[in-house]
């Protein structure tokens, strides 16, 4: 079968590869939708420690089941599949952080991921709920960004937003976007801004142009406007970028919290904090990491009731064939969330 296969850091190529066998009490899916993140793209420049060798690529997917050693899995059904399985027994786990469990297998970076014709979901899977089923009659894109969104509910977790509280978040990327989607279906007052004017356009046809801004020199002006003239109860930083948490904390209102969302290339990970700054404004600055089984299944409930307009949110899809150039347009931002479709 064919699959997409990261040999070392810029090397991903299309090869031929054995079909997986279906495993005990697992299930053999074809993937329909496979979303490439920035940390695919991070991967793909720079590698991964992760890696022992030449692997296949892709860890948020959905698809169909084409063998199923499940009885309550039958061949056919259309699901969304967590990235990883945590082992459920370790600290993290039991203290409900199976998101940090040591222990945890990752499709796509400890087993071949679903940049592929096929792919093999183990037992622990099944175990630890991380198979959602989805609406036969979705558009199987939409089962894609079930990956995404549990990441952002997991991150929106670790600041417990509330009704009527005021959001700003910077980078309106797929994730970014989702953000804002969900801080505003928690009855959140929710700005996102960016400053790519064609994606602030973009995006502002998807979110509503009340929703977003871009960020020129009065930007902040406006923002604060649209909060009295204060600063922001939670700001989200979902763009990689070293000077975003900066941004976040002169934008953040005293006694507010900062979400750290997204990470840095290895080269720029280590930036600058006014530790006074903190103190003296008693400012919570939080980190997110991936998410949950638990995550995975409520970001599958959210998605069921939203109504995202999943053509616009994922406006570039590409074939296996196809991965290189989807990778770098990806890296160069273009569109919102690029997929590839496998079959």
């Amino acid at each position: 079968m064919k699959a997409v296969v990261l040999h070392g850091p810029g090397d991903l190529r299309l090869d031929e590869v054995p079909e997986p066998a279906l495993p005990d009490n697992g299930l053999l899916v074809r993937p329909g939708a496979v979303g490439i993140c920035g940390s695919d793209v991070r991967t793909w420049r720079h590698g991964s420690p992760r890696l022992r060798g030449p692997q296949v690529l892709g860890h948020e997917f959905a698809g169909v089941v084409e063998a199923s050693a499940v009885a309550a899995v039958r061949p056919g059904s259309r699901v969304a599949v967590c990235p990883g399985a945590p082992c459920e027994v370790c600290r993290a786990c039991r203290a409900g952080h199976a998101n940090l469990c040591r222990q945890r297998r990752v499709l796509g970076y400890d087993l071949p991921g679903a940049m592929a014709e096929l792919v093999a979901i183990p037992a622990d899977w099944i175990r630890t709920g991380g198979v959602v089923a989805l609406d036969p009659a979705a558009p199987i894109e939409r089962g894609a960004l079930v990956e995404p969104l549990h990441t952002v509910l997991n991150g929106q977790d670790q600041v417990a937003i509330q009704p009527r509280e005021s959001v700003l978040v910077l980078g309106l990327g797929p994730i970014g976007v989702l953000h804002v989607a969900v801080a505003r279906s928690n009855g959140a007052t929710v700005l996102g801004v960016d400053p790519d004017p064609d994606r602030v356009a973009r995006v502002g046809g998807i979110l509503g142009g009340d929703a977003v801004d871009r960020m020129d020199d009065g930007w902040l002006d406006r923002a604060r406007a649209t909060v009295g003239g204060g600063g922001f109860d939670v700001v989200i930083v979902a763009v990689g970028a070293p000077d975003a948490v900066a941004t976040a904390i002169e934008s953040v209102e005293p006694g507010g919290r900062v979400l750290a969302f997204a990470g840095l290339p290895p080269e720029a990970r280590t930036i600058g904090l006014d530790m006074n700054d903190l103190h003296y404004r008693q400012l919570s600055v939080v980190g997110a990491f991936g998410g949950t089984p638990d995550t995975f299944r409520r970001a599958g409930a959210w998605l069921e009731r939203s109504t995202l307009d999943v053509d616009a949110f994922t406006p570039e899809r590409f074939g296996l064939d196809q991965a290189v150039d989807a990778f770098e347009s990806v890296a160069r931002g273009r569109g919102l969330k690029t997929l590839l479709r496998p079959t």
